[in-house]
């Protein structure tokens, strides 16, 4: 694909992106799907960057590597206690903030 084909398609996404934000049931379901990726990038980030597998981190955190891959995979949102296990075990503090949803 070439660089214009793209920013067309992009154009057209970010059109119908915010066409659909624009219906709250959407917006709810986009960014709660959006948070899950967010925290899924920043475990897999952090376990890289420690150079751990899954395995070693869910050894670490007391859980499972299939938890860890869900996690990853932003397939569930990690409670607070495997947050803060996480956070723990590798040395970094978690960060929340409420922001209204424009």
């Amino acid at each position: 694909m070439n660089k214009k084909n793209f920013k067309k398609i992009a154009n057209s996404f970010s059109k119908d992106l915010a066409k659909d934000l624009k219906s709250d049931s959407f917006k709810k379901a986009f960014y709660s799907e959006l948070l899950k990726l967010q925290i899924a990038e920043e475990v897999v980030k952090l376990r890289k960057k420690r150079g751990l597998t899954q395995k070693d981190l869910a050894q670490k955190i007391n859980t499972t590597q299939a938890v860890v891959s869900r996690i990853e995979t932003a397939q569930v949102f990690p409670s607070t206690n495997i947050i803060q296990r996480i956070c723990n075990n590798l040395g970094v503090e978690a960060k929340f903030e409420f922001c209204n949803i424009k």
